[in-house]
């Protein structure tokens, strides 16, 4: 079977060269990397999933969004088998869920940071890929190469307390990987990092995909995971409110020219908001598609002040994912297509 490798990063001047790489993500199957159909489950009087179906092919990226209690994390846990489903099924790389983990086809990063404090990084990386199945005989060099890909090779004997977030944040990215997975779900996974910092995590994230590697993130950080991102699945409530690729996600939700957002602290403000063309999309945030021609927002601040609206803050935003999303929920809210 043809493999596939990570690429080598490139050698420091002085630095011996590679001489050799270990496999760690196989070329893509035929089979999705992911399909959901129907996902349902109710945790007390909570439907935290309601009839949830997505796809994630092999060597795509795709971003999970919602606010928070949307769903995301009970959809990886049920993905990872920590949630059992009432209704629905989930298969990864052609095979039931249960079946595809038996057989090391998952890989999963939580949020936190799964590291034990009083190991190195090399040693959590091997009691990590031997819990995971990888191949005892080869886990040292996949551990070497792994260290060298993510940039961490000068870490390895570091324990966790003496790495940055960022490289914490690798580390675990890399325990997940060390069993060759088709597949790779990650919950929030650059929480309390810089913006720098997920920049080099989501240039992995892309290395892996064209190697082959399915990915499904789920995440708040959208703006920077929307420039690797194919594809968006946005949930609400359970439920899928929007799925489609990023750049038609934000052309269908967000105007052209962006919108004007206005956070108020009265809900009585609403009469004099929707006069003014706005419409609600969160608790106490207003919105209103922004026209050809430029608003004068401080003719708009003294008007909606002067109609009785106690006025919080009030901004343009730009067209982004992070607007599409908030808009995408809005709508799904009030029952619009």
């Amino acid at each position: 079977m043809t493999r596939a490798y990570h690429a080598v990063p490139a050698r420091r001047p002085g630095e011996a060269p590679y001489t050799e790489r270990v496999p760690l993500v196989s070329a893509p199957p035929s089979a999705p990397a992911l399909q959901v159909r129907g996902a349902t489950r109710r945790l007390g009087s909570r439907q935290v999933l309601d009839g949830v179906s997505l796809d994630v092919p092999a060597g795509a990226l795709v971003v999970v969004a919602g606010p928070n209690g949307a769903g995301k994390s009970s959809l990886v846990r049920a993905i990872g088998g920590r949630l059992a489903l009432d209704a629905g099924t989930i298969t990864i790389a052609g095979l039931a869920a249960t079946d595809a983990r038996r057989a090391g086809r998952l890989g999963l990063v939580p949020q936190d940071i799964a590291l034990d404090g009083h190991l190195s990084v090399r040693e959590n990386l091997r009691l990590w890929g031997a819990l995971a199945g990888a191949p005892r005989a080869d886990l040292d060099r996949r551990i070497a190469q792994g260290l060298a890909w993510a940039g961490l090779a000068e870490r390895a004997g570091a324990r966790p307390d003496a790495l940055s977030g960022g490289m914490r944040r690798r580390v675990n990215l890399l325990a997940a990987l060390l069993h060759d997975p088709r597949l790779l779900v990650l919950d929030e996974p650059t929480v309390g990092v810089d913006r720098e910092v997920r920049v080099q995590f989501y240039g992995l994230l892309t290395e892996l995909c064209h190697r082959g590697c399915g990915v499904l993130m789920a995440t708040h950080e959208l703006e920077d995971a929307a420039e690797v991102a194919g594809r968006v699945v946005v949930l609400h409530r359970g439920r899928v409110a929007a799925d489609g690729a990023v750049d038609a996600i934000v052309s269908r939700y967000c105007a052209p020219g962006g919108d004007i957002v206005v956070t108020v602290d009265a809900p009585e403000s609403a009469a004099a908001l929707a006069a003014e063309g706005f419409t609600a999309e969160a608790a106490g945030q207003w919105v209103r598609a922004e026209g050809a021609a430029a608003t004068d927002l401080r003719a708009l601040h003294a008007r909606l002040t002067a109609g009785g609206v106690h006025v919080r803050d009030l901004r343009w935003r730009r067209p982004s994912l992070d607007g599409a999303v908030a808009a995408a929920v809005a709508r799904f809210e009030r029952g619009a297509p």
